[in-house]
């Protein structure tokens, strides 16, 4: 019978064999899965022998993830901004580059303030959000109806349903949002030029295409929520974008409606520009 350390370390060279770059964490994140470990609990049992049924679920596991099946999606569950939440095919994966856009948003809002979390995927971004800053008020809108109902489950797990209202809209005009009734608009939108999609790393091509695709210039959902949503921010609020890159910014800043005040492009922890935030005059 293989040991577990043994188990890892066959793990950690097929991994690496199929060009996985974090190789090491990811095989111990699929051991754990497997067994039912904590990770402390991996660490001080790496001597003790697997068991066998255990084992051939790690064999299946790292087969799903060297066929570059997302690991979030092996896993059913991912954190972002210190939150659990459930994950799954067919609904675009939280990544820690929009943990940026709490960061921005959070000193900008107060409670009893409403937001729109357009294009909410998972629901991160609500759930960090209302989590963090008690009081708040949210409308969660997607055009996936898997989205929607992954947004429902993870606001339900963390006991914040009531404070929003979780909508299915293919159009931001279909929202029930008043004008001037919102503080903030808050969204992570397809923002991938069509064109560019098919150069994509295998495992984000995995993701549902609705959540990636921009359309011919990448900019398709922006202008879509700036026509919309200049109205439903009341003065002195704010829209709150996840961009592509520094040039998307400047092209944003060009197109946004004449009452919105651009006030900057801020990068992410690997200094990539990733959100540009606009003021309501």
């Amino acid at each position: 019978m293989i040991s577990l350390s043994g188990a890892r370390r066959h793990g950690i060279l097929r991994l690496r064999a199929a060009g996985i770059e974090r190789a090491e964490p990811e095989a111990d994140l699929l051991l754990i899965e497997a067994t039912g470990l904590s990770r402390t609990g991996l660490l001080v049992s790496l001597s003790r022998p697997i068991p066998r049924d255990q084992h051939e679920v790690y064999l299946k596991l790292l087969d799903r993830r060297c066929s570059r099946e997302p690991l979030q999606y092996i896993l059913g569950s991912w954190e972002f901004y210190g939150h659990p939440l459930k994950v799954r095919p067919g609904v675009l994966i939280p990544r820690q580059d929009t943990e940026i856009l709490i960061d921005i948003a959070l000193p900008l809002i107060r409670p009893g303030d409403s937001f729109l979390d357009w294009g909410s995927g998972s629901g991160c971004i609500t759930l960090a959000m209302l989590s963090e800053k008690p009081g708040l008020r949210a409308v969660a809108a997607d055009a996936n109806p898997q989205a929607v109902s992954l947004t429902w489950s993870n606001l339900a797990a963390a006991g914040l349903l009531r404070q929003c209202l979780i909508w299915h809209s293919r159009r931001p005009q279909d929202i029930p949002v008043r004008d001037g009734e919102l503080s903030m608009i808050i969204s992570n939108p397809p923002y991938i030029p069509s064109g560019a999609l098919e150069g994509l790393m295998e495992e984000v091509r995995a993701e549902p295409l609705l959540a990636l695709d921009g359309g011919e210039d990448g900019l398709d959902w922006y202008r879509k929520i700036f026509s919309w949503g200049a109205a439903k921010i009341r003065p002195g609020g704010w829209i709150l974008f996840e961009i592509g890159d520094g040039s998307q910014g400047e092209k944003l800043a060009e197109i946004a409606p004449r009452n919105l005040r651009f006030r900057g492009v801020f990068n992410d922890l690997t200094e990539k520009p990733r959100a540009a935030l606009w003021l309501r005059v």
